[in-house]
Formats: C-alpha cells, structure tokens, sequence
C-alpha cells in the first residue's frame, strides 16, 4: 500500500513530490507496477487487454445493441446487431486466441467446410448466449482501441474525452482545437452514443476503485510526458527555470499516466521537438482505469486517470530539433487531430449564429419545364390542393407538425407543381424527371457491376428530402430569431411567410439553400446496403490504410467512410460524378452493411434511418429494378357504398389493365391506389407492350 503520509481525512497530506532518486520513488514505482501486473500475474499487455475487456463487457450495463453502435468500425457493422439471436447466422473469430479483435458475420450457406475457422467449434451461432458475450467483448475492444490509438487525435477519443468531463463534473480542463468538420464529427458521436460511452467509462472508474480500495491504495506517483513540435506555442510553465517546482498545467479530462519514470524519459528522447516530464502525488479517487480494468498500456506501465487539480511538479525538460526513430504508437503519441487550446479561456467558443452560404456555382438544378394538366382528374386535385381549395388529404406531403405543403412553398423554392405529383406517384423523385429516373436507376446498376457487385447483392433507397420533400426530425427550418446577423437571409424568409407563423417545422426541399443559408441544394440521399460493398472494402482498407484508426472506416449508425466508398468502388463514383453535372444537385452515397443502417429504436429513440415499409426503393433483390414499377403514395379510406352501386373506393379497386406477363410491372402496393395515368391501357399494352395512356 502507498506509505505516503495520510492526514486525518484519510487523504494524502499533498506533501512535495520526493526528488530524484529518492526511496519513496523507488518504492511508489514498485507499488505502481505491483498493480498494474496484478502482483505479477498479468504477464503482458495482451493478457491484461483480455482480463479488461472480458471484465467490462460483461459488466457495462449498456445494451448490447448500444455497444454495436458505439463501437462501429473496421470489424464492427449492423449486421452483428441485425443478425443477433438468428440461427441462420455466425460470428467466425478473426483470431481463435483473442476472439475480441473481431468475427466475421456469414449466413450458414457461406461456411465452407474445409476452412478450419469454419468449423462448428469456433463457428459461433448467433442465437446463442456465447454469440452475444462475444460481440460485447468485440464492442468493447473496439472502444478501448480508441484510446490505444491516441488520446486525442480521433474523433471517437475525442468524444471520450467530452463524454468524461460529463460524467465526472470536471471544469477547468484543457480544451482541444479541431476545424469545424473535425468538431460536427465529435458532436455527432456523441448524439449517437453519448450514454454508452459514458457508461464505458463509468464501469471503468468503478471497477478500478474497487481493486485500489482492496490494496488500500490511496495515492500513487505517476508521471507523464508533453511533446511539441520545435514551433508550436507551448504553455508558460514550461521553462527550464520552473524544474522542480509545483506548476499548474491544465491537463485533458482523460490522460495517460506512466508508473516509471524512465519509460516516460525515453519515450520523449525519441520525439522531436521541445518536451517536458511531469510528475504528480496521484489521489487514488483520480485513477480512471488500469490496463485490467480498461484502457491502459501495460508495456509502458500506464493507467488512466482524471485531471484533479491539474497541480504537478516539473520534474525534466528536453529539446530535440534533429530527425528521430519512429516508436510504437500509444496513448502518449503525439497529437495529429486539432491541438491543445493554451489561452487561458478554458471555456469552448459560443455556439456561432446561423450565417449565409455563398452558393457554390457549381450546383445548377435541372429545370423541370413539365406542367400539370388541368384537364387530367389527379393534376386537377394536385392544382386544388396546393391552392387551397381542396383540404389536403392525409397521402398530401406534411412534416411532423402537420404543415402541409402549399402553393407558397413551391413559388418561393422555385419547385414546379409536376415534381410533387411525380414523387406522390413513384415516378420521379424531387429534382428529376421520370425519364431521367429510369435512366439514373438502370447506370446505377450497370456502374455497380462494373466493381464487382451484382443486383443480387445491393438493396438500393433514396432517403431524405428528395424523397419526401420535407427532412427528418433532426433538422428545424430556421425563424427569424435564429437569423440574427443575417439580415439577406431574414428578408427571404419573409418573402416567403410574410408575418404568417404558419409556417413547417422541418426544412422543405432545397429550403436551406433558397434561404441562402446552405451552399448546396437538397442532395440526392442514397443508402446502398450491401455486405459484399463492405466486405470488399474491408479488403480495401487493410491493404492500403494500416495507419489510419480503424473506427473512421464505418461511422454514424453504420455507414462507410466516404473516401473509402471512392476507391473501393471506382465506377460508382465516376457514375455519381456524371450524374451530379447531369442533374446540378450533389449525390451523397451512403454504403452500409445489408442489413441497412442501424435500427435506432431499438434504443428507444425516435429519429432512425434503419429499413422502412415506407422506404423509397429503388432497387432490391426481391423488387428488381424497381424505378420500373412506380409505388405510388396517393392512397384514399375506404367508403361504404351506396346502394345500389359500387363504391368510388370499389370502382377504383378494379383491375384497368390486361392479364400481366411474369415480367411485367408489378401493381401497386396493397392499400395503396395505382393513379389513372399510371393505369395501363388494355389496348396499349397489347400494342406497344410497356406504353402509358396518353
């Protein structure tokens, strides 16, 4: 135990730290070392990586569910969270020593018999106690792999670290300076698995408590090393003239901290650069996780701790300008994402207002010059709607506050009436037109064979606003008070309502850009699911990118990293790059697993991507090129009929087409109406085999 003085508190006195050499060094660093080997029985840093991991996933009290997606990354995808419980699936173990570095997921029919990890004995079925414990573990290695990769230079630490400031209270910390991409990024994270990564954490900090308490451990001396490269600013305090004296240096809320000296020492001789050694008298209730019970380098004798006061005595200084070797990368690597924010303000920067976008004139929307027709019955009920002359049925687009879409909107987007109808009746989505759609649809597939990936093996959906005109529950139209400073953008917000407080809740198609708040229009929204995409690409990743973090390679709620989407499917993006000139709007390929993005009501919350009934499909192995069987929207409640005669709703019901062949399009989706010009004519059909009516 530490035979540091204790005052009356049963807290350490805070006496100076002792100088080199000294006997109580020598012994603290034996009681440090003592810990972190478990008395010598934890041997190397895989053993103790094993007990941590295997410790804290069965711990956590986070759903399983919830580590998926706080862990997605090189070896962690929705089809792990889709596929559990199901029998008709495995988890086969990268490696049978240390299953936590990850598990492929196959469909029992891709186990190959003369694959020995394929064998019914590492083989692990997905319906089993044995699979879940397993994806834990793999979940959690994942997290701690964070960490090991350096303590501030991912988006995920990063998270981590915010995630620690609000869990334990801490103020005063050192803040980090990212670019505005790298800070969305991080806040992102944190929307996603903010819960799970503070429960990560927390189990942490409990369990490390528990083994200190049973040691009777109440203080450690611990040091640490700051690098900086030869010009970067470096905080006041490090002077050669403040060595041995008490400084305070604002530390991270998370930092690794080494039980010997010498490993610190030798780490910073091989950086370059300008570098100091701290050291510190470490309150046991400070100490965050010890490689046992979490994230931790046992090679370089490291536990995790808390900032406490930020009080610690200088205890060295080195200044290297020439070329050095490169070491093993730890937790203590220098920084490549952002940088420590050395000002005294401790505090981040206001949340910034809401500014204008210079529009980016690479984006010019296709025109639509197609008009409605008075004279057909469905245009005529759209013409009425949208004047108001016609209450807006309930298949009309609305947002989640009921506004539904009026004349106003589409004048003021410059959105001509004939895309709403097409998009009401499957044809077209927004910004396309129903020739360019079936077009777009039949290149996609082509292009997507051209790298490998067969119409089998894709589910294809466009998803947000040009789907649906209005975006998801996320994203609020800006109101005049949110526009303060932006005088050019208040005035076109009321060029459109006027002083009308009827007005969307959610952000209408090209909104954000008319407003000129935005420098892009509303985008083509693709989610391309296909676990042999992912699997190629997973290929991809570890021959070319074995230094970047493997947690950037899938993030969100299970989407491919984007540069990673380029390069592994090379046609695709050559077809994206054409079709963005061809229709002057951007195209985001989203890339998931086949099971799709992560079902997030599995977590209770109300905004998900993950598959829906009321998806736009584009295409899908069971619903074939899809663009060619329009799904319309218009829908109508059944009426009871008069007597005598049919219902409008049973007239409607009735078949207005010959007998199909197999390959014909399919009808509409049951309760769904098919609109009278979608309707084939009999006599059409017969003569020109696929032709609408006129």
């Amino acid at each position: 135990m530490s035979e540091q003085p204790i005052n009356e508190t049963g807290e350490p006195d805070g006496s100076p730290f002792p100088p080199p050499g000294s006997p109580e060094r020598a012994d603290q660093q034996r009681i440090g070392e003592a810990l972190l080997t478990d008395d010598g029985r934890i041997t190397d840093t895989p053993q103790a990586k094993t007990a941590g991991i295997q410790a804290l996933a069965g711990r956590m009290r986070s759903s399983t569910p919830a580590l998926i997606l706080a862990s997605m990354g090189l070896v962690v995808g929705n089809d792990m969270a889709a596929h559990l419980g199901d029998s008709r699936y495995v988890l086969v173990p990268h490696q049978e020593r240390y299953p936590s570095m990850g598990a492929d997921v196959l469909h029992v029919d891709e186990l190959d018999p003369a694959d020995p990890r394929h064998t019914p004995n590492r083989a692990v079925r997905m319906d089993t106690e044995q699979a879940e414990t397993l994806i834990r573990m793999i979940a959690v290695s994942e997290l701690m792999g964070a960490w090991a990769y350096g303590s501030n230079n991912n988006v995920r630490v990063l998270a981590l670290q915010q995630a620690a400031q609000e869990e334990f209270g801490l103020s005063g910390t050192l803040e980090w300076q990212v670019d505005a991409k790298t800070r969305f990024a991080v806040g992102l994270e944190l929307d996603y698995n903010r819960d799970a990564l503070r429960d990560f954490l927390r189990t942490q900090y409990q369990m490390t408590q528990e083994v200190l308490a049973a040691r009777g451990i109440t203080e450690l001396l611990a040091y640490r090393a700051l690098s900086w490269p030869e010009e970067a600013e470096q905080p006041q305090w490090a002077a050669a003239r403040n060595i041995g004296v008490t400084v305070e240096a604002r530390q991270r809320p998370l930092a690794s901290w080494s039980a010997d000296r010498q490993i610190v020492a030798d780490w910073l001789e091989q950086r370059r650069g300008n570098g100091v050694i701290l050291a510190t008298r470490q309150p046991a209730r400070e100490i965050l996780s010890l490689p046992t019970t979490g994230m931790g380098y046992l090679g370089q004798k490291e536990w995790v701790a808390l900032p406490g006061d930020h009080q610690a005595t200088l205890d060295g200084m080195v200044s290297h300008t020439s070329p050095t070797a490169a070491v093993q990368q730890t937790a203590a690597s220098a920084v490549s994402l952002g940088a420590p924010a050395l000002s005294d303000a401790a505090d981040g920067p206001p949340p910034a207002p809401i500014v204008g976008a210079e529009t980016d004139k690479r984006w010019r929307p296709l025109p639509i010059s197609q008009a409605l027709d008075p004279a057909d019955p469905l245009d005529s009920r759209i013409i009425r709607i949208l004047d108001g002359t016609e209450a807006a049925p309930r298949w009309w687009p609305r947002d989640d506050s009921d506004y539904a879409i009026a004349r106003r909107d589409l004048d003021f987007l410059g959105i001509s009436p004939v895309q709403i109808k097409w998009m009401l009746t499957g044809e077209a989505p927004m910004g396309m037109t129903p020739e360019l759609y079936q077009q777009f649809g039949t290149e996609m597939l082509a292009a997507l064979q051209l790298d490998g990936i067969e119409p089998s093996q894709v589910d294809i959906r466009l998803k947000g606003t040009g789907a649906g005109f209005f975006s998801g529950i996320h994203k609020t139209l800006p109101r005049e008070a949110d526009l303060t400073g932006n005088p050019s953008a208040v005035q076109r917000l009321q060029e459109w309502f006027g002083d009308d407080q009827h007005r969307p809740l959610r952000r209408p198609y090209d909104a954000m850009w008319r407003l000129g708040l935005e420098q892009e229009p509303s985008d083509f929204d693709l989610d391309i699911n296909s676990t042999a995409i992912i699997r190629a690409a997973r290929d991809h990743w570890r021959a070319h990118h074995t230094d970047r973090y493997p947690g950037d390679f899938m993030g969100g709620h299970g989407y491919l990293d984007k540069k990673t989407v380029a390069s592994t499917l090379p046609s695709l993006a050559a077809w994206a790059g054409t079709w963005e000139t061809k229709l002057g709007r951007p195209l985001s390929l989203g890339v998931f697993e086949s099971a799709g993005p992560f079902d997030a009501t599995r977590l209770g919350r109300a905004l998900s991507s993950h598959f829906k009934d009321t998806d736009w499909i584009i295409h899908r192995p069971d619903s074939p090129m899809a663009w060619r069987t329009p799904r319309s929207r218009i829908s109508e409640p059944a009426r009871s009929p008069a007597p005598g005669r049919p219902s409008a709703a049973a007239a409607r019901s009735k078949s207005t087409t010959a007998r199909r062949r197999p390959d014909h399009d399919r009808p509409a989706a049951p309760g769904i109406e098919q609109p009278p010009h979608l309707r084939r004519d009999p006599g059409l059909e017969r003569d020109h085999g696929r032709g609408p009516r006129a």
